[in-house]
């Protein structure tokens, strides 16, 4: 068998597309849940702990939520949504502090990335 015949009979499968709804869930639900939740620290003056895990927490349901939501490549929609929420949580909810603003955006990523990969295996199970 020549070497052409093998990555013809080995080709994986095609990747469905990106959709921008699923890009804009995650950005929107990443938005809202460090917003709420940093804003929910803030106000019962809650130790600063607090609002550390406010910014993953948060961030980290927001991807769970999105891989859920969209079913296929979940980890890249999160990826795409909680990277275009980082600039908004940088100047309105973090004044102008940006880490926490990009651990939000990688906390997102995380948790579609991880749900990705529990799904393809349940779905490899079944």
């Amino acid at each position: 068998m020549s070497k052409r015949t093998r990555r013809a009979t080995a080709a994986p499968t095609a990747k469905p597309p990106l959709s921008w709804q699923g890009a804009l869930f995650a950005f929107a639900t990443n938005m809202l849940l460090v917003t709420v939740l940093t804003g929910l620290v803030q106000t019962m003056t809650l130790p600063i702990e607090f609002e550390t895990i406010a910014t993953l927490a948060g961030p980290l349901l927001a991807g769970v939520l999105t891989a859920l939501y969209v079913q296929q490549r979940g980890g890249m929609h999160a990826f795409l949504g909680g990277m275009l929420s980082v600039l908004p949580l940088t100047v309105f909810i973090f004044q102008g502090s940006w880490q926490p603003a990009l651990y939000a955006g990688a906390f997102c990523t995380i948790g579609g990335a991880l749900t990705e990969v529990v799904q393809r295996r349940m779905k490899k199970g079944e």
